[in-house]
């Protein structure tokens, strides 16, 4: 139990894990440890608990202490996009937004058999270089990307961390719909069934039915609760 100063209704947070939720501050979607309100049910996710915890903060490669702003809203270093609520530098205009700030500093793809490195730019000064190894598209070397030096692989952040589900472990089990047995949370890469709810191929995240005999399968997009929307 624990209780955090930014949250409205002031009642303790509960440690839960295993349950599907959108994170009232970052937005994203989760199934790993969060903080539930015992009040208003509101979750927060483990990573936004620590990083709003009140204090100077640490970032990479930044020399200086970045401070939480609640309502001030400006452009972030490390994607580029302006959002409200924000990690500001006192000594320099460097700004980072709640998710960038919490983005891990290693983090495993298939494109590459080692582990990726978060960077805050790219030293490659060859222009034709500057793309992502995973969608194939143009990256902006100014913007942070994850990078293996030994192989010589970058790519965008949102590629490595599969973009709307970064944080939504695959393999566990959703018994939110109204399916009258468990479904796995999977994520459908060569082989595209048809989902059961709008008939169109099943293509990145999905859940499929546990049981092998059950061919049940749909769009995680088609069954999940109004309430999960806020995460995209």
């Amino acid at each position: 139990m624990m209780n955090v100063w930014y949250h409205y209704c002031q009642e303790p947070l509960a440690l839960i894990s295993d349950k599907v939720f959108g994170c009232a501050e970052c937005w994203l979607i989760s199934n790993a440890f969060a903080y539930e309100c015992c009040g208003c049910e509101t979750k927060i996710c483990l990573r936004c608990v620590i990083a709003l915890t009140p204090g100077a903060r640490t970032s990479l490669k930044h020399k200086h202490p970045l401070f939480y702003y609640r309502r001030q809203h400006e452009k972030c270093n490390a994607c580029g996009t302006v959002n409200v609520g924000v990690f500001c530098c006192r000594h320099c205009n460097f700004v980072l937004d709640l998710r960038c700030f919490s983005l891990p500093i290693k983090a495993r793809h298939k494109c590459d058999e080692h582990l990726l490195s978060l960077m805050d730019h790219d030293d490659n000064s060859y222009s034709k270089s500057h793309h992502c190894d995973i969608c194939e598209n143009s990256r902006d070397p100014n913007h942070w990307l994850y990078h293996c030096a030994t192989c010589d692989t970058s790519a965008h952040v949102g590629c490595v961390l599969r973009r709307n589900y970064p944080f939504l472990k695959l393999g566990n089990i959703y018994e939110g719909t109204d399916h009258p047995h468990p479904l796995t949370i999977v994520k459908k890469k060569y082989y595209y069934p048809n989902c059961d709810k709008c008939s169109k191929p099943c293509e990145d995240v999905a859940l499929e039915c546990s049981k092998s005999e059950c061919k049940y399968i749909v769009h995680w997009n088609c069954v999940k609760p109004i309430s999960l929307w806020v995460g995209l």
